[in-house]
């Protein structure tokens, strides 16, 4: 495999949930709780997520400001800095510094041209992008079988949103459905990035694999992963009519309401072996 292109120096690659033993900052915290039922009351012991406001700055340029469960900063860096657009997936990062509240990255492109992306808000947040995502090409293609297989997993291997009911799950699979890479956070546009980062860090080729996460599929979660070169994007949820026009646009395959044995796909057919 090749020199990997994002950091500098020696890096242990992350290997599937090895994160779960590392972990300086814990996902969630025990908690009591009054638990009011039809017949009863009573205290309770439960697990609650965390979620820890983050400011992003590349090349001492504010970005964005993530609120996002405190663990894999460097990879949620990385990831959103490809999946919004800013950079190509094999884009050199000289380094990414975590400092108290803080993630800042060096790469090579000029303060101008970052002061001069589109400012935008959405989902309670804002950030900058450019006004273009990137076009996928890739001949890679899936069965269904293994698109639900892979959807299959997200409860399966959802540590986290089994304690706490709080976490939003993503992963990247092969063709066969195969987990990758898995990470949970607070935040679904914030787990899709921490996996599109750990994946780009292990120098995997995305677009020979798929997307799948939980919650709805946005427009917002198609153009990341457009912008990251997956062939595929899958959730058991639901879509909106901007994402399927983007996903076409752009020669993404679109698959969502996969449960049970049915899947629905909304553009990319041609990926989709029968």
């Amino acid at each position: 495999m090749s020199e990997n292109p994002h950091l500098k120096g020696d890096r242990k690659t992350e290997v599937f949930r090895e994160d779960e033993e590392n972990n300086s900052s814990p996902f969630y915290v025990p908690l009591k709780c009054l638990e009011i039922t039809d017949n009863n009351k009573q205290h309770i012991d439960v697990d609650v997520i965390i979620e820890e406001r983050f400011d992003l700055f590349v090349n001492n340029v504010h970005i964005t400001t993530f609120f996002v469960s405190p663990n894999e900063l460097r990879e949620l860096a990385l990831g959103f800095l490809v999946c919004e657009g800013f950079i190509e997936p094999d884009t050199k990062i000289d380094e990414i510094i975590i400092e108290d509240y803080s993630i800042s990255c060096k790469i090579d492109i000029s303060t101008p041209e970052l002061e001069e992306l589109k400012h935008i808000i959405r989902c309670g947040s804002t950030s900058y992008r450019k006004d273009n995502v990137r076009h996928v090409n890739s001949d890679m293609q899936f069965t269904p079988d293994a698109i639900i297989h892979a959807v299959n997993q997200l409860k399966e291997l959802g540590k986290v949103w089994h304690l706490t009911g709080g976490a939003h799950t993503s992963m990247v699979c092969d063709e066969l459905g195969e987990v990758l890479f898995f990470c949970e956070d607070v935040g679904r546009a914030c787990s899709v990035d921490k996996v599109v980062g750990k994946a780009l860090m292990s120098g995997t080729d995305l677009s020979k694999c798929a997307l799948v996460t939980t919650g709805r599929l946005a427009s917002t979660m198609v153009s990341k992963a457009v912008n990251a070169g997956f062939a595929l994007a899958a959730s058991k949820g639901a879509t909106v009519h901007e994402a399927v026009k983007l996903a076409r646009e752009n020669g993404i395959t679109l698959v969502a309401f996969v449960r049970g044995r049915n899947l629905y796909v909304y553009a990319g057919e041609e990926r989709i072996l029968r």
